[in-house]
């Protein structure tokens, strides 16, 4: 719990006092934005990159897609939505841009 007492407002404090702490801060900013850049940027290759698992690399190609890791946890979420799982049955429709009710037609 941090001590009211012991805390001083930006108002409260000079010029150069301000100038520095935004200067920190500013700099702690642009490392956070680099490291989630980098962090996006190698999700991309990653998910980009080709399958090593066979079977799934032979699914894959057999329906006539690429067998990228991306597809690959696309086959993932679809069978855990045909299991059940509400979550990801939610995650799929989210993909695809669908909201709303659900329509089960028959």
């Amino acid at each position: 719990m941090a001590n009211e007492h012991n805390l001083i407002s930006l108002g409260q404090r000079t010029e150069s006092e301000r100038r520095e702490i935004q200067k920190q801060a500013g700099i702690a900013s642009g490392r956070a934005r680099r490291q989630k850049a980098e962090l996006r940027k190698a999700f991309q290759t990653l998910l980009t990159a080709e399958v090593n698992n066979e079977q799934m690399k032979a699914l894959l190609v057999s329906l006539g897609y690429e067998p990228t890791n991306e597809l690959a946890l696309a086959l993932v979420i679809l069978q855990k939505a045909l299991n059940g799982d509400i979550r990801a049955f939610g995650q799929i429709r989210e993909i695809i841009g669908e909201s709303g009710g659900v329509e089960i037609t028959r």
